[in-house]
């Protein structure tokens, strides 16, 4: 029974650990002038501001000189403590409740100023109008009424007293830190649950949809769970991007310039509740980020960065304040189409094409295949000149070389030729072409089943990746594995 005591006792110790660290974080409420007053030095004495142990303890109210007042509260029936409160923005964060009602259990042996402050001192000391007010309820259904008044002149203690009572004590520091938090200050405004994503390399792996909208554009990329790698291409890349172009994803550009970014999102502190403005923060038109887990999903509201350099301004969508990110990179707003894109505009397999048709700017080539099912064999003829397996491969991945180097903002031409198309024929009757419409002397357009890619090709790279196999063909030579 001991060791069962001793281990309860243990575990309470660290989670009230725990969440005076967590308080002692937090950011600060704006400090109050110090009135110009004679210091009320300790005297020497320490009494027992509030004698009333955690099992006796119902409720504590918290009322400050300004903002919101609420409660802390022990549920009867799970003994966890909540928070009570009018326009409640967010949950509170569990550690912090448990913290502050606790530490309203250990105001014992404190330093006493004066026993019999008179009036003038007390006014003097900030107790006409006191900074915050802590009523502690008794499960007897007493009350105790705790005032809180001005700063000391010298170190960041605030005087203290029972309400009505003369004697003045003296709170250190982290005791005036736990009995003035704002409501704000305990509010869990974590983006994301720590249940769900225990760490930022958690978050990385674990996200399964992105979803980001900066301005008019819209980036969507969904990770492919395993069993959707099933029957897909060699090569296939685990992210799937859906816009701003439907393709396959770059694995190392998402992970890296994405999701490692993402994972970074860690709001600070609340900078202002139900705003009334929000374009003073940049979020009357936010950029939006929806990512998603699973059954998980939360919208971050983006604005502009903080000019005092402080992080940036955001919102998590569903809860009326604005935050403040003092990392707030997020360098993902500036990705590039190009770099979420993998290098290939196409990628099927061999097994699945019947034929491939080259129209290159007035030539015209056939690629005809036969596939031998029993035996997984091949045989292809590029016009009627029969090939070996070796090259049948080799010129079929030099087709799948239609890769990206770069942007191009245009939409496919209508009055003119492509220069080169190449249209794939299936074994099930469908077919897919690529045509590449010249923009100037060294880049092309692709353009994928009629529609622009939004990307260019360069004349070097149509050289080097498929036209120059044909000269080798052409030549009598087999082509290089590479």
């Amino acid at each position: 029974m001991r060791h069962k005591v001793l281990i309860a006792l243990i575990i309470a110790v660290v989670i009230l650990g725990a969440g005076i660290a967590l308080l002692l974080l937090l950011p600060e409420s704006e400090p109050e002038p110090i009135p110009e007053q004679p210091a009320i030095a300790p005297s020497g004495t320490t009494a027992d501001l509030i004698d009333v142990s955690y099992d006796e303890m119902a409720s504590i109210s918290f009322r400050p000189r300004e903002g919101a007042q609420y409660t802390l509260r022990i549920n009867p029936a799970s003994g966890e403590i909540e928070l009570d409160a009018t326009d409640v923005v967010f949950p509170g964060f569990r550690f912090a409740l448990q913290a502050v009602f606790m530490n309203a259990t250990t105001l014992r042996n404190i330093n006493m100023a004066t026993d019999d402050a008179d009036d003038e001192q007390l006014t003097l000391l900030g107790f006409d109008d006191p900074y915050m007010s802590v009523t502690v309820g008794r499960t007897d259904g007493q009350t105790i009424e705790l005032q809180i008044g001005s700063e000391q002149p010298v170190g960041n203690g605030r005087y203290a007293r029972i309400q009505s009572s003369r004697e003045v004590f003296i709170l250190d520091e982290r005791q005036a830190l736990m009995l003035t938090r704002q409501l704000e200050d305990l509010y869990d405004i974590s983006f994301y649950p720590f249940e769900l994503f225990p760490d930022e390399e958690w978050v990385a792996n674990t996200i399964d949809h992105i979803l980001l909208e900066t301005g008019s554009d819209v980036y969507e990329i969904q990770k492919r769970l395993d069993e959707d790698f099933e029957g897909l291409p060699l090569g296939s890349s685990r992210f799937h991007v859906l816009q701003p172009f439907v393709g396959e994803g770059n694995d190392h550009n998402v992970q890296t310039l994405i999701l490692e970014n993402v994972s970074q999102i860690l709001p600070g502190s609340v900078k202002e509740v139900f705003p009334a403005d929000l374009s003073v923060y940049g979020l009357d038109a936010p950029n939006r980020l929806t990512l998603t887990a699973g059954d998980w999903s939360r919208t971050l509201l983006i604005g502009d960065r903080d000019p005092d350099g402080e992080g940036r301004f955001i919102m998590i969508e569903g809860h009326d304040a604005v935050l403040l990110d003092p990392n707030g990179d997020y360098s993902f707003l500036n990705i590039s189409p190009t770099r979420l894109r993998a290098s290939l505009i196409w990628l099927h397999s061999i097994g699945d094409v019947s034929s491939i048709r080259f129209d290159l700017d007035g030539d015209t080539r056939i690629l005809r295949l036969e596939h031998n099912d029993d035996d997984n064999g091949l045989q292809g003829w590029l016009d009627d000149k029969e090939l070996s397996e070796d090259n049948i491969r080799r010129l079929y991945v030099a087709t799948l070389m239609i890769t990206v180097n770069g942007e191009a903002d245009e939409p496919m031409p209508t009055d003119e030729f492509p220069t080169y198309t190449i249209t794939m024929y299936f074994t099930d009757g469908n077919s897919e072409s690529i045509e590449l419409f010249q923009l100037n002397d060294s880049q092309f357009l692709i353009v994928h089943n009629r529609e622009s890619t939004g990307f260019f090709m360069t004349r070097m790279t149509i050289q080097q990746a498929l036209l120059s196999r044909f000269e080798i063909l052409d030549a009598g030579g087999d082509l290089p594995a590479s």
